[in-house]
């Protein structure tokens, strides 16, 4: 049950991606300013989350090793500080740019961290596909730009 749960939050946020991305497709300004700021705050409020999840697994005595649970927890700041960082670039360009390679660093942690033992084989399967459309409806949102 919870890998369906999983896999629902997560092409859920994907459609929401996509949805604003599609409202970029229109002329107006007064439709595309907002969707902006959604697709680059909502981007920042994932990432964040993202962080979470790993801080999260390094609370787990049981699976990994004392040194794997402290990267873990190190990593889990990383996404969210960075993300940050993504409200502060000086165009809406930078920022879904830097989402981009944000999510794909997140991604690649948790490869890595899944190769320490300490996510699942499943999440991180969720984790490679979910990544990979966001990171396609980022890339579009992008050229839209």
């Amino acid at each position: 049950m919870v890998k369906r749960i999983t896999w629902i939050f997560a092409l859920a946020g994907a459609v929401i991606f996509g949805a604003l991305t599609a409202v970029l497709f229109s002329g107006e300004s007064h439709v595309r300013i907002p969707a902006i700021a959604g697709l680059v705050t909502f981007g920042v409020v994932v990432l964040s989350y993202l962080g979470g999840i790993e801080g999260g697994l390094a609370l787990h005595d049981q699976v990994g090793t004392e040194k794997t649970r402290a990267v873990s927890i190190c990593l889990s700041t990383i996404p969210s500080l960075a993300a940050w960082g993504v409200l502060w670039l000086s165009s809406p360009q930078q920022q879904i740019g830097a989402s981009i390679a944000l999510f794909i660093a997140v991604w690649c942690a948790d490869l890595w961290l899944a190769h320490q033992g300490l996510i699942p084989s499943w999440f991180v399967d969720m984790r490679t596909a979910v990544t990979a459309l966001v990171c396609v409806i980022l890339g579009v949102a992008y050229w839209l730009l």
